[in-house]
C-alpha cells in the first residue's frame, strides 16, 4: 500500500471512530440561511418514519413520474433494452414473507444510472413508495435549494457528503430505512466509473450490512449501455441516446448471503474487551463483506459478457 493511501486509511480511521448518534448529527447541521434550514428539515424528514400524512402521495408522485419518464426513455431512446434474471429482485420486493431489509448494489457508469435503471421495473412497484428503492446521492450536486432539496427527498435520495466517512448522516438514515426493512442501492464504488474494471468499492455498505437489524438480503447487479450515452468530460453533458443502435443492458446476480459471516463477526466480538480491538475487528469484517461484494459484482460482469455475446450485443456495449 502506498504511504499516501495509508495516510488516508488512517485520518479515516480517526474519523470513523466519532461517532455521534442520529439525532446528534442532525442538530450539529447549520441553520443560518434558507437553505441550511430547508436542507435539514428534509434530513429530518428522511430519519423520520414515513408516517406524516402527506408524505406518501408526494413521494409516490415524484418516485412514479420519474420512473415512468425513464420507462419511456430507455423504450423510445434506445434501439434495445435487455434485461437478464429480474426477477430475481422483483421476487424479493414483492415476497410477502420477506421480514428482511433489501440491499442492491451495482456498478456505476454515469449520474443518471438511477432514475433510468428504473425504469424496467414493473410498473406496479414505481408508484408504491414502499416498494421502491431509496438511495445515497451526492449532496452537494442534488440538494442545491429548497426546490431540489424536496424533490430528492421525496424521491427516496439520501444526501450524502463524500469524504465524511462511514458514520456520517446519510448511513444512519440508510440504517433506519434498512431497519423499517425497506429497499436500499447503493453504487458501491461511490463515483462514476467508465472503465472496464470495478473500483475498490466504499466501507460505508459494509457498516450498514453489519449494523442492519435484520441481515439484508443484498442483491448484486450489472448496468451496460450508460457510458456510451452519456460519456464523461463531453462539453455539454447531456444524455445522447441513438434509437437506432442504442443498447441499454440489466443483469441482477444471486442474493449474497451474510448471516453466517455476520454471526462469526458478533460472537467474536463479544469476547473483546478493548474497544481498540473491536474497532480493528469491525475494519477486518467491513473489508471481508466489500471484498465479497466486489468479487460477485466481478463474476456477474463476467456472466454478462458471456449473455450479451450470445445475444449480439457486445459491438455495442464495453463489457
Amino acid at each position: 500500500m502506498e504511504p499516501e493511501e495509508n495516510e488516508k486509511r488512517e485520518l479515516q480511521q480517526l474519523s470513523d471512530r466519532r461517532r455521534p448518534g442520529a439525532t446528534d448529527l442532525i442538530a450539529l447541521l447549520p441553520l443560518e440561511t434558507r437553505q441550511d434550514r430547508s436542507y435539514a428539515y428534509w434530513a429530518s424528514k428522511q430519519l423520520e418514519p414515513q408516517n406524516t400524512w402527506w408524505w406518501k402521495p408526494l413521494s409516490s408522485a415524484v418516485m412514479g413520474t420519474v420512473t415512468t419518464a425513464m420507462s419511456l426513455f430507455l423504450h423510445l431512446g434506445f434501439h434495445r433494452v435487455v434485461t437478464d434474471d429480474l426477477h430475481k429482485l422483483t421476487d424479493v420486493l414483492e415476497d410477502p414473507a420477506r421480514d428482511r431489509p433489501v440491499i442492491t448494489i451495482a456498478n456505476h457508469e454515469s449520474t443518471l444510472d438511477d432514475p433510468v435503471m428504473w425504469g424496467v421495473l414493473p410498473m406496479r412497484l414505481r408508484w408504491r413508495p414502499s416498494t421502491m428503492r431509496w438511495t445515497l446521492g451526492a449532496r452537494e450536486l442534488l440538494y442545491r435549494n429548497p426546490a431540489t432539496n424536496a424533490f430528492f427527498a421525496l424521491g427516496q435520495t439520501i444526501p450524502t457528503v463524500r469524504g465524511d466517512g462511514i458514520y456520517q448522516l446519510a448511513v444512519e438514515i440508510a440504517l433506519r430505512r434498512l431497519a423499517e426493512n425497506q429497499w436500499l442501492h447503493v453504487f458501491p464504488e461511490g463515483r462514476v466509473n467508465q472503465t472496464d474494471r470495478l473500483l475498490r468499492l466504499k466501507w460505508g455498505v459494509g457498516r450498514m450490512v453489519m449494523e442492519s437489524e435484520r441481515t439484508p438480503v443484498v442483491i448484486p447487479m450489472l448496468i451496460r449501455g450508460m457510458r456510451e450515452v452519456l460519456p464523461m468530460y463531453q462539453p455539454i453533458p447531456l444524455p445522447r441516446p441513438n434509437p437506432f443502435s442504442s443498447v441499454f443492458y440489466m443483469r441482477v446476480g444471486d442474493p449474497i448471503d451474510f448471516t453466517e459471516l455476520l454471526g462469526e463477526w458478533r460472537a467474536a466480538r463479544e469476547k473483546l474487551v478493548s474497544e481498540d480491538e473491536r474497532d480493528d475487528l469491525d475494519e477486518a469484517v467491513r473489508i471481508a463483506i466489500v471484498d465479497r461484494m466486489w468479487d460477485s459484482l466481478d463474476k456477474l460482469k463476467s456472466d454478462s459478457t458471456r449473455a450479451a455475446a450470445a445475444a449480439g450485443l457486445l459491438p455495442k456495449l464495453h463489457m
